[in-house]
């Protein structure tokens, strides 16, 4: 929260729309990328993940983001494709738990 508070100058009206945009955003993405990584299109796994990673990047998420570069990475080079879905699945739990959180602490409401 430290680099959000930092880029946002302390306005929370914009810190509480970028917390709400991930977490109503963040499950599709990593879906998307999932999908992605099931049709073995590396090259877009590596991509989106790359995007992911700018997302987690604002909320200070370092090791979630440390994962989605892993993917990235991964995904760019045509490598360890075989793990990519691993790598996923902590990311979803991860990025699962830390929406749980959010929800709570922000009293984010989401219209499912």
């Amino acid at each position: 929260m430290d680099y959000l508070n930092s880029i946002s100058g302390g306005d929370q009206e914009f810190i509480n729309e970028m917390i709400r945009t991930f977490v109503v955003s963040s499950p599709d993405e990593i879906i998307a990328i999932k999908r992605l990584a099931a049709d073995k299109s590396w090259i877009k796994v590596g991509e989106e993940s790359h995007r992911f990673a700018s997302s987690l990047l604002f909320l200070g998420l370092d090791n979630l983001k440390a994962l989605a570069i892993d993917i990235e990475n991964k995904g760019l080079q045509q490598i360890d494709g075989d793990k990519i879905p691993v790598l996923l699945e902590q990311l979803e739990d991860g990025c699962s738990q830390v929406i749980t959180q959010l929800k709570r602490d922000f009293n984010v409401l989401v219209n499912d």
